[in-house]
């Protein structure tokens, strides 16, 4: 986790890092090291993707003349802290300020499952004389990317005890409601024009709202603790205990870190990072959120369009897929078995739908993969009798006449396939069972694989079946880095020898070869762990293999922190440079754990 000391550290660094705080429920903030929000997405979220709070300006109120702290640009002003801050902790969420004869820190966290981000600031006035403190926030209220004007402001708000309630919106009955412990709350309703936010070299304008102040007298040479809360329902003060809620940031971090090696600091960045933006009973997919998953949603899959569905097969995927990074790796067993029964409960209502064939084989790799996850959580717990009947029932239904014909046009989903017919049989002897039926769609599977997918000559996989020109494609990888190998004889070596000449960088694995008009110029981070379980299982796992394949992606652990706050970026280009737009990305994270754990 990245920390800053003034003299010894670089401001700059500081403000690249993408930095995400949530609840671990339904709220998220996220900002850059430094707190500036410049970015559409920088802010704080509910669950729905709008934004409600976007900044903060705090104002001390001097003889000499008022100074303001914060991160802000418009077109016409720009306030910064690089003169006034002096260290910086991301770990323990510590900002920490010198105004000459004023000190202050600040700590951010939020009150787990309840959606309150918490503030503390330790204010210490060094002079004589009385100084006025106060606590700007500034709102909107918008979806993702969606910039708003002035026009779009007009908030209606109340005073309550200890603070103010903002509508903001009356349809969908969401408000902002700000509190304080010892600040009094004073309106004074103004807007900041032109505020900019930057995104892939491009500027976009957005105004914000300032409905008012926190303010209280700070006496002098005296030293105050003082909170601000912001919510996005109301609560009361009485129940927040601020040193529970700070304390809890050191214990989740303890938690999550323990029997970790102190000399693997990439993983334990990572792991924290995981902590800092893990949903635990939603699985958001990224930050800022896409979509809450839960039963509620179940009962609206067969409302969604086209595109919807398509979209949320593409996320449902990652989630599956994220789950040994983000759960298994941390015995997480009551997590991952409600991850695992909700994804499969959302299986079930997708089999009830007529979809389009592109639809249906996302919809197969989905369960697919589901039965991948399932393996590795019975490399941990044996709890065969939980998961054998959905996996029988996916596998069953694939090996229909019907479906068998249509069902496997693509590598990926063959692959898949045979994958989950061997981990099926694995079970079954675990118990001391057999299926010959299932024997059989193994041998079948090798064969279909090898006769209507492999390119000898080329060493490659097709990626479909009636392919006309085929490209090296990271597909190829998913015969050897499952739970199973799908290719035998020498056809392994040929293809990682394919991958690792043709789609390999030190910062990620291409999609596709350069050489193919598909290609991105783009390489991605996640698909490293399984080049590297490729080749850890080809060459056995010794000393010597390890440190060898570490070579191969150290270079990308280095990256592990540099612009996201002990995460790392979903895609790099080829001379890894970061062009990720969005700030963090789950499956990436859980795959570099799952990568960082192969060198354990």
């Amino acid at each position: 986790m990245y920390k800053y000391k003034r003299e010894t550290g670089n401001l700059d660094e500081v403000n690249d890092i993408e930095y995400s705080l949530s609840d671990n429920s339904k709220v998220c903030f996220c900002t850059t090291g430094i707190l500036k929000t410049e970015k559409p997405y920088h802010g704080m979220y509910i669950k729905s993707g709008k934004v409600l709070l976007e900044n903060i300006i705090e104002t001390f109120e001097l003889e000499e003349g008022n100074i303001e702290i914060s991160e802000i640009e418009t077109k016409t002003r720009k306030l910064d802290t690089s003169n006034y801050i002096t260290e910086l902790d991301l770990e323990k969420n510590n900002f920490e300020y010198n105004l000459k004869d004023i000190e202050y820190s600040k700590r951010i966290a939020f009150k787990e499952n309840e959606g309150i981000l918490c503030i503390e600031y330790n204010i210490k006035n060094k002079e004589r004389k009385n100084v006025i403190f106060k606590v700007e926030p500034l709102i909107t209220y918008r979806d993702l990317f969606t910039m708003k004007k002035s026009s779009l402001l007009n908030f209606n708000q109340r005073e309550i005890e200890n603070g103010t309630i903002i509508s903001l919106s009356v349809s969908q009955q969401e408000n902002l409601v700000m509190k304080s412990d010892k600040m009094k709350w004073m309106d004074n309703f103004s807007t900041i024009e032109d505020v900019i936010h930057r995104i892939n070299n491009e500027e976009i304008l957005e105004d914000l709202h300032s409905c008012g102040h926190f303010e209280t007298e700070v006496k002098g040479f005296s030293e105050t603790k003082i909170y601000v809360y912001i919510a996005y329902k109301d609560f009361n003060i009485i129940n927040i205990n601020n040193l529970e809620v700070f304390n809890n940031i050191e214990r989740r971090n303890k938690d999550i870190t323990f029997g970790i090696d102190e000399n693997f600091i990439e993983l334990i960045d990572l792991s924290k990072s995981m902590l800092n933006t893990q949903m635990s009973e939603t699985l958001i997919a990224t930050i800022p959120y896409k979509k809450e998953y839960n039963d509620s949603y179940i009962s609206t899959i067969e409302t969604l369009n086209e595109k919807e569905l398509n979209t949320d097969l593409d996320e449902l995927i990652e989630i599956t897929r994220s789950i040994e990074g983000q759960l298994i790796f941390y015995k997480k067993v009551k997590e991952q078995k409600k991850a695992i029964q909700l994804i499969y409960k959302i299986i079930k209502e997708y089999g009830k739908l007529k979809l389009s064939d592109e639809l249906r084989d996302k919809y197969n790799n989905l369960r697919l993969w589901y039965i991948e996850a399932i393996n590795r959580i019975l490399q941990k717990e044996t709890r065969i009798e939980l998961y054998i009947d959905s996996v029988k029932d996916i596998l069953f239904d694939l090996i229909k006449p019907e479906n068998r014909i249509t069902c496997f046009n693509n590598f990926e989903t063959t692959a898949l396939m045979l994958n989950a017919i061997k981990i099926y049989l694995n079970i079954l002897s675990w118990i001391g069972d057999t299926d010959k039926q299932m024997e059989i769609q193994e041998e079948y599977f090798y064969e279909v694989i090898k006769r209507e997918f492999w390119l000898k000559d080329k060493k490659l996989m097709k990626r479909k079946r009636n392919e006309e020109e085929t490209y090296a494609n990271v597909e190829m990888l998913y015969a050897l880095s499952l739970s199973f190998p799908c290719v035998k004889d020498n056809m392994p070596n040929m293809i990682l020898d394919s991958v690792f000449k043709e789609l390999y960088t030190p910062y990620g694995i291409r999609k596709i070869a350069k050489s193919s008009p598909e290609y991105d110029n783009v390489v991605y981070p996640k698909y490293m762990a399984h080049f590297i379980k490729a080749n850890l299982r080809l060459a056995g796992i010794t000393r010597a293999s390890q440190k060898l394949s570490y070579s191969l992606v150290k270079e990308l652990l280095q990256k592990v922190g540099k612009h996201i706050n002990g995460g790392i970026s979903s895609m790099y280009d080829e001379k890894g440079n970061d062009i990720d737009s969005m700030s963090y990305d789950t499956l990436t994270n859980a795959e570099m754990i799952r990568l960082y754990n192969m060198f354990m």
